[in-house]
C-alpha cells in the first residue's frame, strides 16, 4: 500500500471521527488544553524570563 493511500485513509478515518458527537466533543477537548499549555508555557517563560534578566 503507497503511504498516499495511507495517509488518506487516516485522513479519512479522523473525518469520520470528528463527526460524530464525541469526536466532536473530544476535539474541542484538546484544543482547549493545548491552549492552556501554551498559556502556562508563555507565563513560565516570560516570568523566568523577566526574573533572570533583572
Amino acid at each position: 500500500m503507497s503511504k498516499i493511500k495511507l495517509l488518506a485513509g487516516y485522513y479519512s478515518a479522523v473525518r469520520n471521527y470528528l463527526r460524530t458527537p464525541k469526536g466532536n466533543h473530544d476535539a474541542v477537548d484538546y484544543a482547549r488544553a493545548a491552549a492552556i499549555i501554551a498559556g502556562v508555557s508563555i507565563i513560565v517563560y516570560l516570568s523566568m524570563k523577566l526574573l533572570l534578566t533583572g
